[in-house]
């Protein structure tokens, strides 16, 4: 140590990590930062260990991963490397409400906001690509509705989804291009965010220690009002790391993630498709914006979401960080979590509209066709299924010939004569509601 002391001046180092004072008032939630840098080694340690067996290609995806779900070690493993990747983009929002409501993202701690932000979205990109690496049912739909999202976006929408999925569909080239990207880009960026965030942390110390220097420059004994990191504080650290780390554990052992039917582009078995839980609330957003507002919820929301999360620390100039003195703050903070949970638990929970069943000759749209495309078809294209009277013209254009029911793509798909047959992932129309389109179409296709 003397030798490395000498060299490294790690007495100074360990000196400003261990024998500085923290105010009484720190709790467990204030180390929510440290049980998230616990989980993300455990993703780094079970990926790697997942990566010396896993094969990325299409072929050979499943076969690997159900060959390891054969040991009993291998299966844990990756329960862990699975359980974790929940457990992680948990902690990172639980960690950031906690700093919202401290107000610690203000002066002098605004870059330190900043890299916790870049985390998130690390952790939100890691989540979505190693859905998709088991080449399951489960993951591959779950990717082709989380990038057919990118559809949305004005203008280049088509190309970012091209970009996303390495070509049109879903394909082994995705696959690639998301083992890629969650084995060798973000690993970087999520690592280079906490290093940077933990600089911050060590070089500006926890919000909560800014009374104690406060006091100190005043001439008051703080001796009173703080405990000393070490013992005290890092045993509490030490403490909710092996409290994560149990549930962590548990979880992993008494419900291990399972592998489901391999993937099938043309979805024989009927897998009903859905993105991952951290997409419900964005998804079920598609439900309440109709018709050409539906960008205002894949793009627009989010993307004020974003926004309002770097600047944050510009855009709340209320210099307290005292809660009760940021009664505006919080209540944004509380309806905003509140409506995400909502989102989410009702995207969870959405259901079909019950469908007609019988044949109708001269079908109204309003009444006949458009229950159809919101039952089979918003999970995929939004509301309405992307018929609705705002896009009635382009998707008339794009996919109906009026007039003439079997040469409309639409009709082509729902009969399975043109793949992928929609509804993706549910069961066939009835011969009577595809009749009721075709007698619609015959019509005309009138909005009426």
């Amino acid at each position: 140590m003397k030798w490395l002391d000498e060299r490294l001046g790690l007495s100074e180092l360990m000196a400003g990590i261990f024998e500085h004072p923290v105010h009484k008032k720190s709790n467990f939630l204030d180390y929510l930062g440290f049980a998230t840098l616990y989980v993300f080694i455990n993703q780094a340690v079970t990926g790697m260990l997942l990566a010396t067996v896993y094969k990325p290609s299409s072929t050979e995806a499943w076969a690997s991963i159900k060959a390891l779900q054969a040991s009993a070690v291998g299966g844990y493993v990756r329960s862990l490397h699975s359980w974790g990747a929940n457990f992680m983009v948990v902690l990172v929002v639980l960690h950031l409400l906690r700093v919202y409501y401290e107000g610690a993202y203000k002066k002098p701690r605004e870059l330190t906001w900043i890299a916790g932000g870049i985390l998130l979205l690390g952790t939100l990109g890691l989540a979505f690509t190693g859905y998709l690496l088991p080449w399951d049912q489960e993951g591959y739909w779950a990717t082709t509705v989380g990038t057919a999202m990118a559809e949305y976006v004005p203008g280049i929408g088509d190309y970012v989804v091209r970009v996303l999925r390495n070509g049109a569909q879903v394909t082994g080239d995705t696959l690639t291009r998301f083992y890629s990207v969650h084995m060798l880009l973000l690993p970087v960026v999520v690592l280079f965010a906490f290093m940077v965030h933990f600089f911050f942390v060590l070089r500006q110390g926890m919000s909560s220690t800014d009374a104690l220097l406060a006091a100190k420059q005043q001439g008051k004994n703080i001796e009173s009002m703080s405990i000393p990191f070490w013992p005290n504080v890092a045993f509490r650290m030490i403490l909710l790391v092996l409290v994560t780390a149990a549930a962590l554990w548990v979880l992993a052992g008494v419900f291990p993630k399972g592998l489901g039917d391999a993937a099938d582009p043309l979805n024989k078995n009927k897998f009903i498709p859905q993105p991952a839980w951290y997409f419900f609330g964005v998804y079920q957003l598609l439900k309440y914006f109709p018709g050409k507002l539906d960008i205002a919820a894949m793009v627009g929301v989010p993307l004020v979401g974003l926004i309002a999360l770097f600047a944050l620390p510009r855009i709340d100039r209320n210099p307290s960080r005292l809660p009760q003195k940021r009664p505006i703050a919080l209540a944004i903070g509380v309806v905003l979590s509140a409506g995400m949970v909502f989102l989410t638990y009702q995207g969870y929970k959405s259901v079909p509209k019950p469908l007609p069943t019988n044949m109708v000759s001269h079908p109204s749209y309003a009444r006949n066709i458009n229950p159809i495309f919101q039952s089979k078809c918003v999970a995929c294209h939004g509301q309405s299924g992307g018929y609705s009277l705002e896009t009635y013209t382009g998707a008339i254009q794009k996919n109906i010939a009026p007039g003439n029911p079997d040469a409309s793509k639409i009709i082509q798909r729902l009969e399975g004569k043109l793949q992928p047959q929609m509804p993706l992932g549910q069961e066939p129309l009835t011969k009577d509601q595809i009749q009721t389109i075709k007698n619609w179409i015959q019509d005309g296709a009138p909005n009426n």
